[in-house]
């Protein structure tokens, strides 16, 4: 995540967007034109293939999306959506040039944050082989921050929008969730769901 300082800096070379929740941010096979980083609100990252709808990440705020193919000049090979009222900076690519002109060292800032991005994809892809239980630990453990004795995954994570982010089917979260339920592993509201302590290896 960039500095509270790199963010400012960006700031001054970006428009600032507003998107509605359900808004879409950009589709697969679009010219790459811009970055963006998060202001307010949280996108979320998918693509759609034969296997259906499978969310790749989302970012929160503070967090850049978009940028590897800006830099690299490819088009986009993800899609991405606000799944909140969300708050973007837009970063043009000779507002980008002018920015690392002005800060060099912001160059190394943004390829520090795009690689914890491509590291934390890698990591969720080489989840594949495990079994539906497997990818759903994974990714409660990701989505997951410490609070205490406990760890809370915040926002309203419905079953299918785990599922998509597991890579496996609602009926299968459905049955996971309550089954982590019934044995005491975890607790959900509308609100958040809170791990009690750490999820078992097998189940």
């Amino acid at each position: 995540m960039l500095s509270e300082e790199d963010r400012r800096f960006l700031l001054s070379q970006a428009a600032v967007w507003r998107y509605r929740r359900g808004h879409p941010i950009f589709s697969k096979g679009d010219d790459a034109t811009c970055l963006f980083f998060v202001l307010a609100g949280e996108i979320e990252i998918f693509i759609v293939n034969g296997c259906g709808r499978t969310v790749i990440a989302r970012t929160e705020v503070g967090e850049l999306f978009g940028g590897l193919e800006l830099l690299s000049g490819q088009q986009r090979t993800a899609s991405a959506v606000a799944i909140r009222d969300s708050l973007l900076g837009v970063i043009y690519q000779g507002g980008l040039e002018r920015a690392m002109t002005a800060r060099p060292e912001l160059l190394t800032a943004i390829i520090r944050d795009l690689a914890a991005t491509v590291a934390e994809i890698t990591m969720r892809l080489s989840t594949l082989s495990l079994d539906a239980y497997g990818r759903l630990r994974f990714c409660l453990n990701c989505l997951a921050r410490n609070a205490g004795d406990i760890a809370v995954v915040e926002g309203c994570w419905t079953h299918q929008q785990l599922a998509e982010f597991a890579g496996c089917s609602r009926e299968t979260v459905s049955k996971i969730i309550s089954e982590l339920k019934r044995g005491q592993w975890i607790t959900s509201d509308k609100k958040r769901i809170t791990i009690l302590r750490p999820l078992p290896e097998d189940f």
